[in-house]
């Protein structure tokens, strides 16, 4: 066996030296003896390649997506359970992830949302954009955003200067670092409290339309709190799914994405802290048939968390170094009041960032979403920015 042979074949016969038979072993343990580099080599492309070739008929696709940029995230501010809208460029977001979802090819069986609207509409959008508008969209408050307390409607730098920024990440994200809570006579907290959709709407036939029961509006959350509501989708809904052979699209919130990623990705409860998710980056995750207790196994790890060392065994569709980017802008928001978008007006693969939004330099205009539906959004004067070489924070 010439270590030369090895050398010149494709990655996909490669990958298929992976040692699943009495050859394959035989195979690697030549090469071991006569080239422990590549060896080595061959196992690292295997690993990588993993996940595709044990793609089969029973190989089925989790994909997470966090909603469009909202007002909110326009504004650099905790929003939690606050029903804010999606602004022109979270509409524009959720288009290209569409299309970055059409050009993936994985056709959708049944759709996973929160009970807030630029949830539900980013949503809407993907399922337009990707062809599949007609496929189940199920609403849960199990997937609502992390309550963020008595910080609701706070910018994240203005705390920063009155709390450390230190503290602000804790909050952000920390595991059982809970907010201050928010009274129950606040503005803010008393709507959410009243708002119908938190209430059993019992139809005919005995169907319903809504919860099961009423939803308790908590006044804060921890993200262990939100990871607890979030696994009970992943166990009544989400991993069900998946045994049946059905291909899973959520599209929720960033702190309901991490939880649903820790339990992916079995990911510790300190080393969430590193996990982020970008506005409508669509990461998609291949489901294994597995004889284990959950009747579902995950691929080989694609790469890290940002800059950290926890394995991601999920695929971002878009750039890796577009995402990481975003991830650094996002946590540097509470050092620079800024809003970070996943795309950019250029054209190019980029990111783009701009000042946060403030009172003194909004508008509203109408949008239309291209299927005859057009609603009122914000937007924002002050022209947006690439971000500089070196920013991220």
């Amino acid at each position: 066996l010439e270590a030369s042979w090895l050398r010149s074949r494709p990655r996909s016969q490669l990958a298929r030296s992976r040692p699943r038979s009495f050859r394959g072993m035989l195979l690697l343990l030549a090469v071991s003896a006569l080239h422990p580099p590549l060896a080595a080599t061959v196992q690292r492309r295997c690993r990588r390649r993993a996940v595709y070739l044990a793609a089969s008929p029973g190989a089925k696709k989790l994909t997470l997506i966090r909603h469009g940029q909202s007002e909110w995230n326009l504004a650099n501010r905790f929003t939690g359970w606050v029903d804010v809208d999606l602004t022109t460029r979270g509409i524009q977001e959720a288009r290209e992830a569409a299309r970055a979802l059409k050009a993936d090819g994985t056709e959708y069986d049944l759709v996973l949302t929160s009970c807030l609207r630029r949830a539900v509409r980013t949503s809407c959008l993907l399922l337009s954009g990707a062809g599949r508008a007609w496929v189940p969209m199920v609403k849960d408050a199990r997937l609502n955003e992390q309550h963020a307390g008595a910080l609701t409607g706070r910018n994240k730098r203005s705390l920063a200067k009155e709390h450390g920024h230190e503290q602000v990440m804790r909050w952000r994200r920390g595991f059982a670092v809970p907010p201050p809570p928010i009274s129950t006579k606040a503005p803010l907290q008393s709507a959410i409290c009243r708002d119908e959709r938190y209430r059993r709407r019992p139809c005919a036939g005995g169907a319903s339309g809504g919860p099961s029961q009423d939803v308790v509006v908590p006044r804060g959350e921890t993200f262990r709190d939100c990871l607890e509501r979030v696994s009970e989708v992943w166990s009544d809904t989400v991993e069900p799914a998946l045994r049946d052979g059905k291909n899973v699209l959520v599209v929720s919130h960033g702190n309901a994405l991490r939880a649903l990623i820790k339990l992916v990705d079995g990911v510790s409860d300190e080393d969430a802290y590193h996990l982020d998710m970008p506005t409508a980056c669509p990461l998609v995750y291949e489901a294994l048939p597995s004889s284990g207790p959950s009747g579902v196994r995950f691929g080989d790890a694609h790469g890290t968390w940002g800059t950290s060392s926890v394995l991601r065994h999920g695929r971002f569709l878009y750039d890796e170094g577009r995402v990481q980017q975003a991830q650094e802008m996002m946590r540097s928001q509470v050092l620079r009041d800024i809003a970070v978008s996943t795309i950019s007006s250029t054209g190019s693969s980029g990111i783009a960032t701009c000042d946060a939004w403030s009172e003194d330099g909004v508008s509203s205009v109408r949008v239309s979403v291209g299927d005859g539906e057009s609603f009122n959004v914000r937007t924002m004067g002050k022209p947006e920015r690439q971000p500089q070489a070196g920013e991220g924070g």
